[in-house]
């Protein structure tokens, strides 16, 4: 496999800040479970929907906190839509130094197949922190963002953010109003990652005292974590135990360290491995960087790949399913995620479910 060539450190770091994320290739590469064949990573759920994605950009303010919220909405619209028509809802939370055009790829495949998605910008953490500063007080911005009172606001923001749907779907705003509240998904890469571990029910001492914190959203049924990470090394088990929701891990051999924190590869693993059985999977893609999962094209980030593309397609066919068998209640998807998802894959990368 090639590689790109080398750029001065600052750069390196400075322009991954772009996408929200920032990584640091890792060589460690756990015993891989072969799959059952070398297939081609397409299925059906890898191909866009049939529905037009609509897109919306607005800033919700939340009174209490005094904060404003960006959001991007992406919306279906169908070629003949009835009144009663409803579509689960999914909350995609950006990594550090992102935006709410983070996750863009998931999202757009996500809502061409029947749901509303809602990128959240979370102010504080989001690209302000770096955008038209030096690059070296751009990296240390980046480095103080990634702290406590930033976890809380993030957590924050998704719980102000499930009000404000449920207050404009009451209303019968659109795209709201056509919104099924009771069918809500979180997601999120890396620190939005974080975020959604939280708020499906992860446990940290830390986060203890917070109103904002420490607890399951129970409005949230299904979750979906692109490179997740078990940042305090302590207490796993209670950590990860309380996460009983359907969850989705996804990461790659090479989603390693982020500003230098020494995050590894198998670090991402252990959410995973500490929850509870019960609709929980992991998919871990051969080479899959940092970056890939970002959900965004990655530009002159860094050159793109083949591979990286291959997993991108198989990103969206494996969430897809994952949305449909626990959003819409598909018994289809869920058969093809436990027992046809692993065809698609090639040697090197593993998925695991419980």
């Amino acid at each position: 496999m090639k590689t790109a060539s080398r750029m001065p450190m600052w750069r390196q770091l400075l322009t991954l800040a772009i996408s929200g994320i920032l990584a640091v290739a890792s060589s460690l590469v756990m015993a891989h479970a072969e799959p059952d064949s070398a297939a081609s990573p397409t299925s059906r759920f890898s191909l866009s929907g049939p529905l037009v994605v609509e897109v919306s950009d607005a800033v919700w303010r939340d009174q209490a906190r005094a904060r404003d919220i960006p959001v991007r909405v992406l919306s279906p619209r169908p070629a003949s839509a009835t009144p009663d028509t409803r579509y689960p809802v999914i909350i995609f939370s950006h990594g550090l130094g992102g935006s709410r055009e983070g996750g863009a790829l998931w999202g757009r495949h996500w809502t061409s197949h029947g749901y509303i998605v809602v990128h959240l910008q979370h102010p504080g953490s989001d690209e302000s922190i770096w955008k038209g500063k030096k690059p070296g007080e751009g990296v240390s911005n980046m480095k103080r963002a990634m702290n406590l009172d930033n976890s809380r606001l993030r957590i924050g923001d998704v719980k102000f953010a499930l009000d404000e749907m449920a207050r404009l779907h009451a209303a019968g705003i659109a795209p709201f109003a056509s919104a099924d509240m009771m069918r809500v998904g979180m997601s999120g890469h890396s620190f939005g990652a974080q975020t959604t571990l939280a708020v499906a029910g992860q446990q940290l001492p830390y986060l203890e005292g917070s109103d904002a914190v420490g607890s399951r959203d129970a409005r949230i049924a299904a979750a979906i974590a692109f490179s997740p990470n078990a940042r305090a090394k302590t207490g796993l088990d209670a950590q990860f135990g309380g996460i009983t929701l359907p969850f989705f891990s996804i990461t790659g051999t090479r989603d390693g360290s982020l500003l230098d924190d020494n995050t590894r590869y198998e670090d991402r693993l252990v959410p995973y491995e500490k929850m509870p059985p019960g609709d929980k999977y992991l998919v871990s893609f051969l080479d899959g960087d940092h970056m890939v999962f970002g959900g965004q094209p990655l530009g002159g980030r860094r050159p793109e790949t083949e591979r990286d593309r291959d997993i991108q397609i198989g990103v969206k066919a494996a969430t897809l399913a994952f949305w449909n068998a626990t959003l819409k209640q598909d018994a289809g998807a869920k058969t093809w995620l436990q027992l046809e998802l692993k065809s698609t894959l090639v040697a090197g990368d593993t998925f695991f479910y419980k």
